[in-house]
């Protein structure tokens, strides 16, 4: 902190600009990706429940007569889908009738005990159970497991984008802030150089040069009224001095001619007595 508290104020201005607009950039961008996230999952929940819809209505007759074999040629339907990590199709009583695996998947595989309708996230996983409903009646529950490997693609993507922003927007920014500082930064230096030259050269007759209407030209036209007064001041103490001056030494002269007067008076006093004498 310290060392920008005495940078030059151009860079302070530059850095600052840079820092603004990455910041702005960076949050909005963001925003943006998690906006993305929430969309895809509730995308993902609606894809994988109309999925589990399509499975459980090509399930029922399975269900109905046992046909394990034909639920199972209907789970293996999903291999389609490359995100499906795991399905399954539950009886009534909550036993398991069906299921499929992704061919990468351990076949030791834990299926969850009890089906429990709904969906939720968990393990970097989206878990969706929806109920087999036929005339009315459940007849069984539909298990889909999908992975989030295509949102986290997504994410690492729009990451990759959002840092190459920011750093081009960042470049761009320093450019942009290092031409357009110079119209903050330039009326100050020289503010400041003028400053040097009065403190340097004890010169009050230079004047900085304003530049605009603004708050820095106010403050260069207040600095310019201050050296005109110090400078009418200091030639006022100038003429003072100057008379000063002049009247001793008009006073040092008439003391000089009175006592050159007493001496001469003085030996002639001195004379005339010897000549008494």
């Amino acid at each position: 902190m310290r060392a920008l508290r005495d940078a030059p104020i151009k860079r302070k201005l530059v850095l600052i600009i840079m820092l603004t607009s990455s910041l702005a950039l960076l949050l909005a961008s963001s925003g943006f990706i998690l906006m993305e996230v929430f969309t895809f999952r509730a995308s993902l929940s609606r894809n994988l429940s109309t999925m589990a819809d399509i499975v459980g209505a090509n399930s029922t007759a399975s269900l109905a007569f046992k046909d394990q074999g034909a639920a199972e040629e209907t789970l293996e339907a999903l291999s389609a889908v490359k995100s499906i990590v795991s399905a399954g199709i539950y009886a009534k009583d909550g036993t398991m009738f069906a299921t499929y695996l992704r061919k990468d998947v351990n076949r030791d595989f834990s299926w969850p005990a009890r089906p429990e309708d709904g969906h939720r996230f968990e393990s970097g996983h989206f878990v969706l159970f929806r109920p087999i409903i036929h005339d009315g009646e459940k007849i069984g529950t539909v298990y889909l497991q999908s992975d989030m490997h295509e949102m986290d693609a997504r994410v690492q993507l729009y990451a990759g984008i959002v840092a190459f922003l920011i750093l081009t927007s960042a470049f761009a920014a320093f450019l942009l802030a290092s031409i357009l500082s110079r119209v903050v930064s330039g009326p100050v230096l020289r503010l400041a150089e003028t400053m040097r030259v009065v403190s340097r050269d004890k010169n009050y007759s230079v004047r900085a040069v304003k530049s605009g209407r603004d708050e820095l030209g106010a403050l260069i036209e207040g600095f310019n009224d201050m050296l005109a007064q110090i400078q009418e001041r200091d030639a006022e103490l100038q003429k003072a001095h100057d008379e000063l001056e002049r009247r001793v030494e008009e006073r040092t002269q008439e003391l000089q001619q009175q006592i050159t007067e007493r001496i001469r008076l003085e030996q002639q006093l001195l004379q005339s007595q010897k000549m008494e004498a």
